[in-house]
């Protein structure tokens, strides 16, 4: 087959199409050798892509900073008060042999009783139910049509008390008969109090019996009886008031999750560093918190770095939220952070990802101040977040931004004609930093595949009075690229860039401003067969 090798530098792919179609017409077809210039990929980079931009604030001159919080540790109602599931037993049987006649319609027990709820240490006065569930079962031994009545005075709904009422058909006591019921407690509101309005933990219950007015004359020994087991299940409190008690509550060692720095690697060394502990407190009782330990892990490293600070060297005192009748408002503390007080900024050049932590809180640390007012609702909370603002003055060094870019090379995996070539990648470098730019095939997860070399390093922008950017600098780097790796780009169509910066000056923090980006263009020198496998 006769063979022409021609040396032409095209500009555009559509060229190429045209003179394999026009080749097409002969038999055999000759085949040429073109070395093709071809743009691929252009893409900007700015300070979004090395931080989201819903973390970045600019003031009016451009300077950025970077703002963020993370909720550290909460405790919220289950961690304070938990109601649980309870049953009670109640029996009625004559105290001598009897026996008792009992006509129609006749009510021949009535006990006021009072519940004593196991909630130590807590000392509540008042409840209101948000979810729950109160079931009844009633085992009746007597030969007699009953009626049964459980009631709650001290509990009411829209102003009116609980109440269940249960018709029990006759049993004997070796054949009883039992009936059960249940109704939901949302919404009912408990007075704790007791009958005399002076106890704690403490429910009227009302129970009586009662001969139905529709049956017959019963006549009932001291063999005969009745048993109620009335239970409270899956009681959450809407509301709950009283004496909380003092005791204290250990948080287990935890980690709260740093998404901050995570397209970040390498070191940074900050200028200025100021962050916030804030606790907020919505729980009706004074609190003391002791932070065991607070510490920055940066997983890729292994590299921990425990926050020295006044907040880790003493208790925090937290106020108490203040009740407003049907809602509360919350107390706030704030517990400042800064280079002049703690290694803040260490703590957070260590680019962690994750925050450890462990504490213990005590309730009440002097006792019922309140004088048996604390209280909390359903959604109070008490939690810490820890606030950053770190204005964007750095040294950097080493510092790495990677972004994945789609490619779209004419041809297919199986049907092109690229050969090996170049990669130029042209920069036009907007940054007061120096980049060394390395590229790669990229899988479909921005998976590095296979490095493309040699790369090089792009000049910093030009910097005039106040270390601040006057003009962007024009830098090429280029990449050799395989017939093996064009393959790959074919099959995966992506590469990664990287860009991996560094401060021009060492000893000198540079201010990172809303207006700096990189604008990259990657275009394809390679040798391309017309007629060959395309």
């Amino acid at each position: 087959m006769p063979r022409f090798r021609s040396r032409l530098l095209i500009a555009t792919f559509p060229l190429l199409a045209v003179l394999g179609q026009a080749c097409r017409k002969d038999r055999p077809q000759p085949q040429w050798d073109v070395d093709a210039l071809v743009p691929l990929v252009k893409v900007s980079l700015s300070i979004n892509d090395l931080v989201p931009d819903s973390l970045l604030s600019a003031d009016s001159m451009g300077n950025v900073s970077l703002l963020y919080s993370t909720e550290l540790f909460t405790l919220s109602l289950d961690t304070v008060l938990t109601a649980p599931d309870t049953s009670f037993r109640y029996t009625y049987a004559l105290p001598f042999p009897g026996p008792v006649q009992f006509p129609p319609g006749t009510t021949f027990n009535t006990n006021d009783d009072v519940t004593q709820f196991d909630l130590a240490p807590l000392e509540l006065t008042s409840l209101i139910v948000r979810s729950g569930q109160l079931d009844v079962v009633i085992t009746n031994m007597m030969n007699g049509h009953i009626i049964g009545n459980v009631s709650l005075p001290g509990a009411s709904l829209d102003g009116a008390p609980f109440q269940v009422e249960m018709p029990l058909p006759p049993g004997s006591p070796s054949n009883p008969s039992t009936t059960s019921a249940s109704r939901p407690l949302d919404g009912y509101s408990f007075d704790l109090r007791g009958p005399g309005l002076n106890a704690v933990n403490s429910l009227a219950t009302h129970l009586s019996y009662a001969n139905s007015p529709d049956g017959s004359t019963i006549s009932i020994t001291n063999q005969d009886s009745l048993l109620a087991t009335v239970s409270y299940h899956g009681i959450i409190p809407q509301y709950a008031s009283g004496s909380f008690g003092t005791r204290s509550l250990s948080i287990d060692p935890s980690t709260a999750e740093l998404d901050l720095f995570r397209n970040i690697s390498g070191t940074i060394d900050l200028a200025q560093v100021d962050a916030r502990l804030k606790v907020r407190n919505g729980i009706g009782v004074d609190a003391r918190a002791n932070l065991l330990y607070l510490r920055s892990r940066n997983t890729s490293t292994g590299n921990e770095i425990a926050l020295n600070a006044p907040i880790t060297n003493g208790p925090l005192n937290i106020d108490r939220a203040i009740d407003l009748g049907h809602s509360f408002q919350a107390a706030s503390n704030t517990f400042h952070l800064g280079q002049g007080n703690s290694n803040i900024d260490q703590f957070l050049e260590n680019l962690p990802d994750k925050i450890d932590y462990a504490l213990d809180v005590t309730i009440n640390p002097l006792g019922n101040i309140s004088n048996g007012h604390d209280f909390l609702y359903h959604d109070s909370k008490l939690n810490a977040t820890l606030e950053v603002e770190i204005p964007l003055r750095l040294i950097a060094t080493n510092l790495v931004l990677g972004k994945t870019l789609d490619v779209d090379l004419p041809g297919s995996e199986d049907a092109h004609a690229w050969r090996s070539g170049t990669l130029h990648l042209f920069a036009t470098n907007g940054f007061p930093l120096s980049a060394e730019v390395q590229l790669a095939v990229a899988g479909p997860n921005g998976q590095v595949i296979s490095l493309l070399g040699p790369g090089g390093t792009v000049a910093p922008a030009q910097l005039g009075p106040g270390n601040t950017v006057v003009a962007p600098s024009a830098s090429r780097v280029d990449f050799r690229i395989s017939a093996d790796q064009m393959n790959m780009i074919h099959h995966y169509g992506k590469l990664q860039a990287t860009v991996v910066f560094n401060t021009a000056d060492q000893g000198q923090h540079t201010q990172i401003l809303e207006s700096y980006r990189m604008d990259l263009q990657i275009t394809l020198a390679a040798n391309y067969m017309v007629n060959g496998d395309e």
